[in-house]
């Protein structure tokens, strides 16, 4: 795993290891994510250096984040399971059952209050962070899902699913207000803008497609990558939007025009996790 300047396109440093997934925390002072030997680590965002790992689940870890305070971080296994971490000890706090089949991710809502995770058991689960307790079921998708998005507000959150749809949840109800179809019937990434106004997926094609959240209009079309993109995300003001494409390829766009401002090159193979963070 590397880390970018995202105003020179300069690679900064390499994380220790072989990564699978990382997530900045909120400072942008650590990265949390999933190593190719099955735990989740922390590393230092300055230096590249493993600080922890956590180690409890009975299988891989797929995911990692920060809870919004830096205080916490949710995991996702293969094991089917969740957890809960101190994030300062590394200690487990709690785990999360009830899934039947892979936990593909475990994000935490901007609150801290719920976390949100979705399974390979084709649907996604609201839990109370601080007692363990699963709040909703949210059933809907006819295959996996792949990840779980909340939005700012903490109000809505989306997921997507291997059926080829992103869905967009209320989480006070559990009720699914929107449905997208991607490109091809293949969700690679999909997010809300930080104004929850609308939301970002990048399916099976060569471009990223900026979707009204209220109507389901495409907004924009975001075109440039030479092979499927595997990830896309907002920057924390919204004005950037950041690609990562099977060509080996990083872009950087504009979310008001959809102008490709910057590619940042030097990797040699795909591009399967990419984030802005504010420094």
């Amino acid at each position: 795993g590397r880390l970018w300047c995202a105003s020179t396109g300069e690679p900064l440093l390499r994380l220790s290891g072989e990564v699978v997934s990382a997530e900045f925390s909120s400072d942008g002072r650590l990265v949390a994510g999933a190593s190719s030997y099955g735990a989740a680590c922390v590393w230092c965002a300055e230096t590249g250096e493993c600080l922890r790992k956590l180690v409890g689940h009975a299988d891989d870890v797929k995911s990692a984040v920060f809870s919004p305070d830096n205080e916490l971080i949710a995991t996702g296994s293969c094991d089917s399971t969740a957890a809960l971490w101190d994030a300062t000890s590394g200690q487990q706090l709690l785990t999360l059952r009830g899934h039947t089949d892979v936990v593909r991710c475990a994000i935490f809502s901007p609150c801290r209050a719920v976390v949100a995770t979705a399974s390979m058991d084709a649907t996604a689960r609201l839990w109370d962070t601080a007692s363990g307790e699963c709040l909703h079921v949210l059933r809907g998708h006819s295959k996996a899902l792949s990840l779980a998005a909340f939005s700012a507000c903490g109000r809505s959150m989306l997921t997507a699913s291997y059926d080829g749809t992103v869905r967009v949840w209320q989480t006070d109800t559990g009720a699914c207000t929107l449905e997208l179809a991607a490109d091809n019937n293949v969700v690679n990434a999909a997010s809300f803008s930080p104004d929850a106004r609308a939301v970002l997926v990048a399916s099976a094609s060569e471009v990223v497609r900026l979707y009204s959240a209220s109507s389901g209009e495409c907004l924009l079309t975001l075109s440039g990558h030479e092979d499927w993109v595997r990830s896309a995300v907002f920057s924390p003001d919204g004005a950037f939007i950041c690609s990562g494409s099977y060509d080996a390829g990083v872009r950087l766009w504009s979310a008001s025009s959809g102008e490709c401002l910057r590619e940042l090159q030097g990797h040699t193979g795909a591009i399967v996790a990419a984030e802005v963070v504010a420094r």
